[in-house]
């Protein structure tokens, strides 16, 4: 339900991280283009925990901590791939580059993402989105852009009813403030998880829920809906 995002400089804060947030949720995503160095063995070591682990390696243009190149990023990527990760996070731009590199793979554990810190995108844009997503065989995806007002989120959360009917698992939330309380709502519409952070100050996207908040607000949303 909860997805905490640890995007630390090094394997040891990490490990403090995942005991910390083990006390909220048994889920974390591993943002990748944070760590000052990419290690296999230190990662692995990671994996041994008895938790849930996303692998994220954000692009810089979507919001990444660093720009790198497409060789090592795919490297890394299929990489996770192979290994025991819940789910591995792969952008949709970086999908379609590489798709022939994917297409044999599990696309079980393919979360096929989508970034927008600028644009609302038109509705008719969306769907179109979700139809080539289908077309590539995607099963779960993760769908998000800037709120500007309620509508854009509402948009959103009408979009993951629609992904459900083509077969696909949609997380999908509006970022920035007029977006914050989507990321919560989002999962009354049957998006499977949304990220939250530790705490504020570790927040990694606009608009994005410390986890004590995240448990607060979802509990009182879940009380007024029963």
């Amino acid at each position: 339900m909860f997805c905490l995002t640890l995007a630390e400089r090094n394997c040891k804060n990490l490990f403090e991280k995942i005991e910390k947030g083990s006390k909220y949720t048994d889920l974390f995503e591993i943002r990748a283009d944070y760590l000052e160095e990419l290690n296999f063995f230190e990662l692995e070591n990671i994996l041994k925990l008895p938790y849930k682990f996303i692998f994220t390696f954000r692009s810089y243009e979507e919001g990444g901590y660093k720009k790198i190149s497409d060789k090592i990023k795919l490297e890394w990527i299929l990489w996770a791939l192979k290994e025991n990760f819940y789910l591995v996070d792969i952008e949709w731009k970086f999908f379609k580059k590489f798709f022939f590199q994917f297409k044999d793979l599990n696309f079980d554990k393919a979360l096929i993402s989508y970034h927008d810190f600028k644009n609302s995108p038109l509705e008719r844009y969306l769907m179109r989105l979700l139809l080539h997503m289908k077309e590539r065989g995607v099963k779960k995806a993760k769908i998000v852009y800037m709120s500007k007002n309620l509508e854009d989120s509402l948009k959103l959360m009408n979009l993951i009813f629609k992904a459900k009917e083509k077969g696909i698992e949609l997380i999908s939330f509006g970022m920035g403030e007029k977006g914050k309380l989507s990321r919560i709502l989002s999962l009354f519409c049957g998006s499977p998880f949304t990220y939250v952070v530790l705490s504020k100050d570790e927040a990694v996207a606009p608009g994005q829920f410390d986890i004590k908040s995240a448990i607060k607000v979802y509990n009182l949303l879940k009380e007024m809906v029963k």
